[in-house]
């Protein structure tokens, strides 16, 4: 079965060879037949400016690859992604969706600056991985975690950012206005544990994509809810894909590569397991049984799809 993980992020402080290395690994050890990078020009960390040229660089120097460019807000939006799709970029991703990094810069996709890039990128049809939102758990003062998340800039419940609703509004404004968008939404929108509101939206929306890449919620939501769940996956199989949020920096015996693991493993259970399982000890996840074809556009043919490559 072909495989191809859509969503690996590229910043790491070690070289492009050690990346080059990495990555090649990684395709042999997953069976992978080709990886997608996605340059964040800031993240909830910091900025990483030469995340576009890393991204690219990645693609040139390992086969089956595709690169998504992140964007400078300190440049034209327009004019930047005439030069990512010029120079051979398969795509853009966007970041600004995320409560954190809605925080840095006191805006997410609305706005006219945002609502001119993204009536371009419906006029040229430019894919779009959009991250909009995050777990409803971070919100949560009762959250135990609330702590940790709260140390990465993750936690959301002290009121300086928008409310999870707020979050769908936004994006689904987004939609409304450019309703021919080519958009995958990542970590499936987080609309995982409201397949209704997110069937309604596919249903409209003939360009939206699901990047199923975990947030570990998306397979542990969806198992509660088996029937409705393949039910879901049958009627939009060829809208789906999947990735892992993994870094280049894929060291071994790393906690990066021990988190791709468990993720992997999750996705593995979901897919193609015959029994449910708790990954990592923590992590239930129960098998679907959905159709082998289906499985496999998921794995592969449906991100070549989004990018119009087949």
């Amino acid at each position: 079965m072909k495989k191809l993980d859509m969503h690996i992020h590229t910043y790491g402080d070690i070289s492009m060879d050690q990346m080059v290395a990495y990555m090649e690994e990684m395709k042999k050890v997953r069976g992978y037949d080709g990886l997608g990078f996605v340059g964040c020009f800031r993240n909830s960390v910091g900025f990483h400016l030469d995340t576009n040229d890393v991204t690219m660089e990645l693609k040139r120097r390992i086969p089956g690859c595709y690169a998504f460019a992140g964007l400078d807000h300190g440049k034209d939006f327009i004019e930047q992604a005439k030069l990512f799709m010029e120079q051979g970029f398969d795509g853009i991703k966007m970041l600004e969706g995320k409560p954190s990094i809605y925080r840095f810069w006191g805006t997410g996709y609305e706005g006219p600056r945002m609502d001119e890039f993204f009536a371009y990128a419906e006029e040229q049809d430019i894919p779009l991985l959009i991250h909009n939102n995050d777990p409803r758990a971070n919100w949560d003062p009762a959250n135990p975690k609330a702590d940790h998340l709260r140390s990465k800039g993750w936690y959301y419940g002290d009121g300086d950012v928008p409310s999870q609703e707020e979050f769908f509004q936004m994006m689904e404004g987004v939609l409304e206005r450019h309703p021919n968008l080519r958009v995958a939404l990542c970590h499936m929108g987080f609309y995982y544990d409201n397949l209704p509101r997110v069937s309604a939206l596919m249903d409209k929306y003939p360009n939206l994509y699901l990047d199923l890449t975990p947030a570990v919620e998306v397979f542990i939501e969806l198992s509660l809810t088996p029937d409705e769940t393949r039910a879901f996956f049958r009627k939009y199989a060829k809208r789906m894909f999947v990735g892992t949020d993994t870094s280049v920096d894929w060291a071994p015996e790393s906690r990066i590569r021990t988190f791709n693991d468990q993720k992997v493993r999750m996705m593995e259970v979901f897919f193609e397991g015959d029994e449910p399982e708790v990954v990592g000890g923590k992590y239930p996840v129960a098998p679907m049984h959905i159709d082998p074809e289906i499985v496999e556009d998921i794995y592969y043919y449906n991100a070549l799809r989004f990018m119009k490559k087949i």
